[in-house]
């Protein structure tokens, strides 16, 4: 789970890089797989709504297990950046670093249970 939430920035460039590149497809795009014909508009579509999706079930578990400390919980598990850097930083955080790390705890639990 953490590996995963440390890809969130990851899946936003990659879904810029995406958007980028719209205009003509290139022979590549077009090449045959297993005697089909590939789409390549939909499957960058079907790309970027998968990344989509994958961005949002960070973020809403975040908000969900974090309410008020939303913002520095999606830091933290996105970031890797501890609550101890985050206070250094000037980063307000409205709780002490025990409720911290139990809303990480409990956002970890959320989301290995909304992946399945």
């Amino acid at each position: 789970m953490k590996n995963f939430c440390l890809r969130y920035d990851e899946f936003k460039n990659e879904i810029n890089d995406i958007l980028s590149s719209v205009g003509g497809s290139s022979y590549a795009d077009k090449r045959r797989v297993s005697n089909r014909i590939g789409d390549p508009t939909a499957e960058k579509t079907l790309r970027i709504e998968n990344l989509s999706r994958k961005r949002e079930l960070i973020e809403q578990t975040a908000l969900e297990a974090g309410g008020e400390i939303y913002q520095p919980l999606l830091n933290n598990v996105t970031t890797g950046v501890t609550y101890e850097q985050m206070k250094a930083r000037g980063i307000e955080i409205l709780c002490g670093r025990r409720q911290f790390y139990e809303k990480r705890r409990n956002f970890f639990w959320l989301l290995n249970y909304k992946k399945g």
